[in-house]
């Protein structure tokens, strides 16, 4: 009799899969690490491909970029350096970069769930919904001894000892004709509606998805996309948010046929921040890559700051701090002019799928900004200024590096705030899709420091850091925050899980009671009871 708390690569945010010791359940935990089922093949050809629980979204984007160069994983920007897994992808519903491909989402998928049989024992059902000839449960003979588990096993390991085996192929049945990616979501996200894109309650599709350790994800299944043929990169800023959400609306999401590939959002704070705290990590990105080794020396931060030291816990974002300064600014000159002169930036990158995709985003873009900028300015001293900025990173080098600016963002905040001894406070959370103005501060909010947001901008998924002064109840000014969210019609969280820093809806909770009516996995996550069988007794 214990708990199971499933983990990936360890770098959530929100206390999801950890053991929780301030809790009335005496039950020992048990912590089942998935990392090593690193395992991962191509099936249909390359258009889709299989993963053990623990394949890192690096890794596999690597390995589709070599496998089929003209493809591209779901993942392939964001948190990749950190190197987090396929599963945790699916179990939090994450991922927003990318317009075209929409959050982590699968109907495909092998995961264990555990129930009381009629003898009071606690047993383990395997369900199993991966869609793939040779997989199917039909596949198998009953009490034969050999399942899809068994069979999974022996294909992953020809794989890794580079056995060639023959490519397997999705089943024409009910699974293997279902969903591997979010394949609405390019119509859902252009609605110009008063509902949010995507959120971590919601809770449609197959039980893995968005189920935060309440069942034990062993494979998934997931589409790979089109690779553009030709990529763009834009730098575009702006003097206020009106004029941004204007351009989000009418060059962005106007026709869902040719989204840009992403749509990243920096406010003023967002830039300034990142500038002072995250020069030597963007340049890390940009000349280590996000690959092993950077995951390598972020285990070794981690590894010093759980040291048994006093100073331990804040000895290298310290440093980083200190040193910055010492280092140039980590992107070229021309976008950091337009970052400190205007408040808003959006970084855009459009690509070319043989559609004309590209050149239909780019008369929209050429025109919204010549609509603006060829509008006379009152002032006699401004005669001629540009309303809008539009920069273009020109070689790979410049994209590499703007890039790496963007994902640096909430590291720089958090050594931003050790290095001015401030507390901070992180947030992430959904706007409508017709909104995206900055939920207000109530009168009696504790006025922050720094109020650095940055988003998914096409989805208005935003990621919002504040930073107060020592002695500020921050909890207090967390709440409050999210109740000004709720009040616009947004929710939260969006797409870092509930864990135990949110109370899930009242739906949510009955959907994961379903799929764990024991309280077995991963007990207490979303304000659930974490008390056996939720304390019904």
């Amino acid at each position: 009799d214990c708990v199971v708390i499933p983990q990936g690569a360890n770098t959530g945010l929100t206390g999801g899969s950890v053991p929780r010791n301030n809790t009335p359940d005496t039950r020992p935990p048990t912590i089942l690490s998935l990392k090593r089922l690193t395992t991962h093949f191509p099936i249909d050809d390359g258009q889709r491909v299989l993963c053990l629980a623990g394949c890192g979204i690096s890794t596999l984007a690597t390995s589709i970029s070599t496998w089929f160069p003209d493809r591209e994983s779901h993942s392939i920007l964001g948190s990749t350096f950190l190197n987090p897994t396929t599963a945790a992808g699916i179990a939090f519903g994450s991922g927003g970069v990318y317009l075209r491909k929409g959050p982590a989402r699968t109907d495909r998928a092998l995961y264990c769930k555990v129930s009381r049989n009629k003898f009071g024992e606690n047993e383990i059902t395997v369900v199993n919904t991966l869609g793939v000839e040779g997989l199917e449960d039909s596949d198998f003979v009953e009490h034969s001894g050999e399942d899809a588990i068994g069979a999974l096993d022996v294909y992953a390991k020809d794989v890794q000892q580079g056995y060639r085996r023959v490519m397997a192929k999705s089943s024409d049945s009910k699974f293997g004709n279902a969903k591997s990616s979010d394949s609405d979501y390019q119509n859902k996200v252009c609605e110009n509606t008063g509902e949010v894109s995507r959120y971590n309650a919601d809770t449609s599709g197959e039980d893995c998805n968005r189920s935060e350790g309440k069942v034990l994800i062993l494979a998934t299944v997931h589409d790979t996309f089109p690779a553009p043929t030709k990529k763009r990169v834009f730098w575009v800023s702006f003097p206020d948010m009106e004029t941004t959400l204007k351009f989000r609306r009418e060059v962005c999401l106007n026709d869902p046929k040719d989204l840009p590939i992403s749509c990243e959002y920096l406010d003023r704070d967002s830039v300034d921040i990142i500038d002072r705290s995250g020069r030597i990590l963007t340049y890390m990105i940009r000349f280590l890559g996000m690959g092993d080794l950077m995951g390598y020396l972020w285990r070794v931060k981690c590894m010093i700051e759980g040291m048994p030291f006093s100073w331990a816990p804040l000895i290298c974002d310290k440093t980083l701090h200190v040193l910055n300064n010492w280092v140039p600014e980590a992107i070229p000159s021309k976008f950091m002019k337009a970052g400190r002169e205007w408040d808003h930036h959006a970084m855009v990158a459009v690509g070319d799928f043989g559609d004309g995709s590209l050149d239909c985003f780019m008369e929209r873009l050429d025109a919204f900004v010549k609509s603006y900028n060829e509008k006379a300015v009152s002032k006699e001293d401004e005669v001629g200024k540009k309303i809008i900025s539009v920069v273009e990173a020109e070689s790979e080098a410049e994209v590499t590096a703007l890039n790496a600016f963007r994902f640096v963002a909430a590291t720089a905040f958090k050594v931003f705030c050790v290095g001015e001894d401030l507390q901070g406070v992180s947030v992430d959370y959904a706007l409508p899709k017709n909104g995206g103005r900055s939920p207000p501060l109530t009168d009696s909010a504790a006025e922050p420091i720094k109020r650095m947001r940055y988003s998914h901008f096409g989805c208005n998924v935003v990621h919002e850091d504040l930073a107060y002064a020592l002695g500020v109840d921050t909890r207090s000014e967390k709440m409050a925050l999210k109740h000004s969210v709720e009040d616009e019609g947004g929710k939260l969280p969006a797409e870092h899980g509930h864990g135990t820093e949110y109370n899930a809806p009242d739906d949510t909770k009955k959907r994961w009671m379903s799929m764990d009516p024991l309280n077995v996995m991963n007990p207490g996550v979303g304000g659930l009871n974490s008390c056996e069988k939720y304390a019904q007794n």
